[in-house]
């Protein structure tokens, strides 16, 4: 509904509710990640909201960037996971907050977004790069990364910010979940229920994004962002 992959809300879960390392959680949300970004990018697609060339770029520079976050979640300790993870959620919180009515305000209105530049190409690479690393460092698809960066660097409208952003973690987070799988970070018993909710969910989340006006899309993320990582505090405050 909001272009993430929906990851930030899922690890914090398999963190705290079923006792996951933070290889198997991250590994085992990007199973979900890509069930569900394949299924709400294509129906973005049908809607001609993805900007296709910004997101090929952001996946161009994802594809390195998702092995090495993989390889990375291997060795960090699950008390830095949370409490990194849980700083990134807030402070990602607090620029949706204090910037979202700023930066959406002369957005362009319009349906098709392909004739619009969106943002520079190599900076897109380079956007690419750390989205893949945090998808696959924490399981989130990388729509943390890249929905600021699109509202910072780009003219795109609120929607099909959301729209590329599901249409990029699509391209670059099977490569993170591939990474995962070799390091045998995955539980097939838990990712065959989450993929089957993952594309039941993903087309009925971009259908009902066209029913919510862009700063309360905005407002939703700062929601969902709060939650998530307050919980992943409170873990380790009791």
């Amino acid at each position: 509904m909001v272009g993430l992959g929906g990851g930030f809300v899922l690890v914090p879960m398999l963190r705290i509710f079923f006792g996951l390392a933070p290889a198997e959680a991250a590994g085992t949300s990007l199973a979900l990640v890509v069930a569900n970004s394949a299924s709400g990018a294509f129906t973005y697609m049908l809607q001609k909201r993805v900007h296709v060339k910004i997101g090929l770029l952001l996946a161009l520079g994802g594809l390195p960037g998702s092995i090495a976050g993989a390889l990375v979640a291997a060795r960090i300790p699950g008390v830095a996971f949370d409490w990194i993870f849980a700083a990134l959620l807030a402070a990602l919180t607090i620029d949706i907050l204090v910037n979202r009515k700023r930066r959406l305000a002369d957005r362009p209105d319009i349906d098709d977004v392909g004739g619009i530049k969106g943002m520079s190409y190599r900076l897109a690479v380079l956007v690419g790069l750390g989205v893949g690393f945090v998808s696959s460092l924490f399981g989130v698809g990388g729509g943390v990364i890249v929905l600021p960066s699109l509202l910072y660097f780009s003219q795109l409208p609120a929607h099909a910010i959301a729209a590329t952003s599901h249409f990029a973690i699509f391209l670059t987070s099977p490569v993170g979940l591939v990474t995962h799988a070799y390091q045998h970070d995955i539980d097939l018993a838990d990712v065959v229920p989450l993929v089957a909710g993952g594309l039941l969910g993903g087309p009925v989340g971009a259908r009902l994004s066209r029913l919510v006006s862009g700063p309360r899309l905005m407002t939703l993320v700062a929601v969902a962002l709060t939650i998530a990582a307050a919980s992943l505090v409170l873990r380790h405050a009791f």
